[in-house]
């Protein structure tokens, strides 16, 4: 795949934080400013501005490790659609990721796996939106006298990557470092007798709290960890969870979620699945992987 750019592509900075957050806001998305800020620091982000200078589409790449990284944020204001910018953004972030050894990924709606297919991208598994509105009873979850749910703590963090990197199929500990901080009021960690046997980050919204990513060993292990992730949050909740878990998705649905929309995880070049799907009950964000 050739470099493409859209006319007047540019990489963006912190001195577009504010532009970008009105964009991604304006749109309906989630992010905040910690989410741009996130990009800007562990990534890298691009932009095109329109005549008057205002930025009015954006795309940004994230690596994880040597093996993988994700593309995301592409987002192209109304009035600037249908002239080819997002397929150009797209097209210059596989780019990036490709000519640095890496897998680029993503996570497609309907529409936008249509246009990925043509560039290259192949299905891998599937995924959907759940959200909470409100607060609502919290299914009860089957009890175990041997599983331990709590907060996850400081010296958790060895295990919480020991779990994350075979799920899924990549390090991206700079990222978890980052979810760590800023779901410090839900986090947790589930463990038994033998150790860790799962864990749950998330992070704030512009709109809604984010949950994800849950990693467990079982389905038990998810509702044990998603239970206690809820009592801690009010208000709206977004979960993207994985369709294989059809157990965890029946107990979401109890617990006052509703099903919004579908994704398709995708990888440019391969279907194989990077790490085990199996493990991963719900991802950290469209956005994120």
């Amino acid at each position: 795949m050739a470099a493409t750019d859209a006319p007047g592509v540019r990489d963006l900075g912190l001195d577009d934080l504010a532009q970008a957050v009105t964009l991604s806001a304006s749109v309906g998305w989630n992010q905040v400013e910690a989410d741009w800020r996130l990009f800007l620091d562990l990534g890298h982000a691009v932009g095109v501005d329109d005549d008057e200078g205002r930025l009015a589409a954006t795309a940004a790449t994230l690596p994880s490790g040597p093996g993988l990284a994700w593309i995301s944020m592409v987002i192209v204001r109304e009035d600037r659609r249908r002239r080819g910018i997002a397929t150009a953004l797209l097209k210059r972030c596989a780019y990036e990721i490709s000519a640095s050894g890496r897998v680029p990924g993503l996570d497609a709606t309907p529409a936008g796996r249509e246009v990925y297919l043509r560039l290259g991208f192949q299905d891998s598994w599937t995924l959907a939106r759940w959200r909470r509105v409100g607060v609502a009873p919290i299914a009860p979850a089957e009890s175990s006298s041997a599983l331990r749910v709590r907060p996850i703590e400081g010296r958790d963090r060895a295990a919480v990557l020991r779990l994350d990197a075979p799920a899924f199929g990549a390090d991206r500990s700079p990222l978890l470092a980052r979810l760590l901080e800023r779901s410090s009021a839900f986090a947790a960690v589930a463990e038994d007798e033998s150790g860790p046997r799962g864990f749950v980050l998330g992070r704030d919204g512009r709109a809604t709290t984010h949950l994800g990513p849950l990693v467990a060993e079982s389905e038990d292990v998810a509702r044990a960890l998603a239970r206690h992730a809820l009592g801690r949050i009010t208000g709206s909740v977004t979960v993207d969870a994985a369709d294989a878990a059809a157990g965890f998705t029946d107990w979401l649905a109890a617990s006052g979620f509703g099903r919004e929309r579908p994704f398709t995880r995708m990888y440019r070049g391969r279907s194989e699945p990077f790490g085990a799907p199996g493990l991963t009950f719900a991802v950290a964000g469209p956005e994120l992987g």
